[in-house]
């Protein structure tokens, strides 16, 4: 069996985690020092880190049809942003729900993963809720969540697309805020693995999906 992607997500979250503790005590260390970061709106000019959840993800590609008709499911996920200007910012995340396909003896449990990539544009920079939109580049990959007394073989598809995205940040403080956000994925599977087999498809399955999520961010001051 080979390793799954929530491998990467729980690797990805601890290096967050450490980030953040590393960050913390900069930011003490800064905090000592006297600089002083304004409470309300601390310019998104720096670097981002956050954490998605829960996050609600409805499948609505012909890609989930037949075998993969998975239902909606709920994840986490987690997010860096690096902001060019107070307006303009370049973001990454990563992303996974949970979602069960058939019924009864036959149900399946499936992953549904997401690494997006792009840029995002923030308004009303000076106010406490601020509005942002954004599109980008999203690798996609729909994988059954066999355990390990399972007899199904493993089996994974996974593809490219695109996303947009809509949402608002709440500005608690100069390091703390809170995000609601809307996603939608368009792309296609193109490539299969059934245990140790991988093939490219025929015909690409179209993996198009809609999402939301709340989230909270900390700022990192000292960059």
């Amino acid at each position: 069996m080979r390793p799954r992607n929530s491998h990467t997500l729980f690797a990805g979250a601890l290096v967050l985690a450490v980030l953040m503790l590393a960050v913390t005590a900069a930011d003490a260390s800064a905090t000592r020092s006297g600089r002083n970061w304004r409470s309300s709106r601390y310019g998104r000019k720096g670097a981002e880190v956050w954490a998605e959840f829960p996050r609600v993800t409805l499948p609505m590609g012909a890609g989930y049809r037949e075998e993969y008709d998975v239902t909606h499911g709920t994840g986490f996920g987690f997010g860096l942003m690096w902001g060019i200007s107070d307006n303009l910012a370049l973001e990454g995340r990563i992303l996974q729900t949970n979602h069960t396909t058939g019924s009864g003896d036959e149900e399946q449990q499936w992953d549904i993963d997401h690494i997006k990539i792009g840029p995002r544009f923030t308004f009303f920079t000076e106010n406490r809720l601020q509005p942002f939109a954004g599109v980008g580049w999203a690798k996609l990959t729909l994988e059954r969540d066999a355990g390990e007394d399972s007899s199904m073989q493993f089996e994974r598809l996974t593809g490219y697309g695109a996303y947009i995205t809509l949402g608002v940040d709440y500005i608690h403080n100069s390091q703390w805020s809170a995000f609601l956000r809307i996603d939608y994925t368009h792309g296609g599977y193109g490539h299969l693995a059934v245990g140790l087999d991988e093939d490219s498809l025929d015909e690409t399955l179209s993996g198009n999906c809609a999402s939301a999520a709340l989230g909270v961010s900390y700022r990192i001051p000292a960059w």
